[in-house]
């Protein structure tokens, strides 16, 4: 029974064309959505922890890092108190922006070069948590290498 019903699963996975062999189809760069999410916590300014859903029933929890966004950083080494101060005000920012959204979604999901990172774009009723972020002043455009300091 559980045979037939796993074959029931594969052939529909694969007659609507969702990615079964690692590779995405609906974007063609090994990107992943739109997804309907659901937050779970806001991390930092540009990573959240999500509930991403799937497939009808089925949910994945994931902590999501804006593409091509960077906030100031909470921790680290050589992290200055001013760049912690802007930090807060990031992930304030975030939590604010996500707080009671009726419409969430994921798109452009990725995986990021460290071992269980996972990059994407948060909109929120059709605004992209990003760019909002940038134009608050609260984070840079980044397209990886060495990130400039804060303060």
């Amino acid at each position: 029974m559980r045979m037939i019903l796993a074959l029931i699963i594969l052939g529909l996975i694969y007659a609507f064309g969702f990615p079964i062999d690692g590779e995405a189809k609906s974007e063609g760069k090994g990107e992943y959505g739109p997804y309907k999410a659901k937050v779970v916590r806001v991390i930092d300014g540009d990573t959240v922890e999500l509930d991403v859903f799937v497939w009808p029933g089925l949910k994945q929890r994931i902590h999501l890092r804006l593409d091509g966004v960077n906030t100031p950083e909470k921790r680290g080494k050589g992290v200055t108190a001013c760049e912690k101060a802007a930090a807060v005000k990031a992930s304030a920012f975030t939590q604010t922006f996500l707080s009671g959204q009726k419409s969430l979604e994921v798109s452009g999901i990725r995986l990021g070069k460290f071992a269980g990172r996972v990059l994407g774009h948060i909109t929120a009723n059709g605004k992209d948590l990003g760019q909002a972020l940038i134009s608050a002043g609260l984070a840079r455009p980044y397209a990886g290498g060495k990130r400039k300091a804060w303060c």
